[in-house]
């Protein structure tokens, strides 16, 4: 007994010893990611940036904070990706700073960064990077920033870079204007939608093929969030366009306009190989919501075995009006 007992206390002996070096060895480690911060190594200052903001300890603030007046880029966006994740409020004015820093990366971290927190007091500052920014990079993110805070005061800005030469610029500013749902921005998403009409024709790169297409897809929609009723007739003519997706944009838009043009090819665009085409149509029948659909997103919800399209079907059908048949109660035998 006396031989199990003190194998026991020698057992329990080294547990906790062992206990303790973890203990020492995080605490050691807390204590170098602290050190790293004064490396003359730009790497190691990274990678304590890194560290220390993968705890989004709010107590950590301050430190990050003054990491953004580090000289190395690197450490600056680490800062920034750190204090974004955390959504710290106390870190918006100094990372609103770094949207005049000389490296675009650092200016484009800060942009998403100020996503991150959401700070109103931000959305001024962005909307100078949509025209100001010598970098493209810069000035899609903030457009995309812009947009996912519904910034009403970025309206103007952004329908003046709908004529821009980046396409990219012009797609991410429809994007943005239909989600921040100001209807003066109709005109001028219209007047896009058949730029790119035009200029699609002359094009045969490939790549901006695509790009051209996609910022047609995504006018059409915007003026559907719009409710531009004014737009019935271009959004029609897009229903005979060789693209599905474009198609499929058109009778969404449609849709929410009333107007129930593209029901036919929305339904018959369900049964695409494509499954990104067939999850835009059951999406678009939602929108159009006639109940004449129900039959069809019913089979798609119960047989298709695409989760995002179930998902889709089931969202549709309550937008078409359907009800859920009552389960009945099983009478006892």
């Amino acid at each position: 007994m006396c031989k199990k007992l003190s194998i026991l206390l020698i057992f329990a002996a080294f547990s906790s010893q062992a206990l303790l070096a973890q203990i020492g060895v995080k605490i050691q480690q807390k204590s170098d990611f602290y050190q790293m911060l004064k490396s003359t190594e730009a790497s190691q200052r990274r990678s304590a940036v890194d560290n220390i903001g993968r705890k989004k300890n709010s107590k950590d603030a301050p430190v990050l904070i003054e990491m953004l007046n580090d000289p190395d880029p690197g450490v600056k966006i680490a800062a920034c990706d750190a204090l974004g994740l955390m959504r710290e409020q106390s870190a918006t004015d100094k990372i609103i700073s770094l949207l005049d820093d000389k490296e675009p990366q650092v200016r484009q971290s800060a942009c998403v960064a100020l996503g991150y927190i959401g700070n109103p007091k931000a959305k001024p500052e962005l909307v100078k990077r949509v025209t100001k920014d010598s970098s493209d990079s810069v000035r899609t993110q903030a457009i995309l920033i812009l947009g996912n805070m519904r910034a009403e005061e970025s309206v103007d800005t952004l329908i003046d870079v709908l004529e821009d030469k980046n396409l990219d610029v012009r797609l991410l500013s429809v994007q943005a204007l239909g989600k921040i749902e100001d209807q003066k921005a109709s005109p001028a998403v219209k007047k896009c939608l058949m730029n790119a009409i035009s200029e699609m024709k002359g094009e045969t790169d490939n790549f901006r093929l695509g790009q051209y297409r996609r910022l047609i897809s995504e006018s059409a929609k915007t003026l559907g969030n719009l409710k531009d009723t004014s737009a019935e007739g271009e959004l029609k003519e897009l229903l005979d366009n060789d693209d599905s997706s474009i198609k499929l944009s058109a009778a969404s838009a449609l849709g929410q306009l009333g107007n129930k043009s593209g029901l036919s090819i929305a339904e018959k665009l369900t049964k695409d190989d494509n499954i990104m085409i067939r999850t835009q149509a059951v999406q678009a029948l939602g929108n159009i919501g006639d109940s004449s659909s129900i039959p069809i997103l019913e089979k798609i919800f119960e047989n298709d075995t695409n989760r995002n399209i179930k998902e889709a079907a089931r969202n549709s059908l309550y937008r078409c009006g359907w009800k859920p048949p009552k389960k009945t109660k099983k009478t006892a035998k």
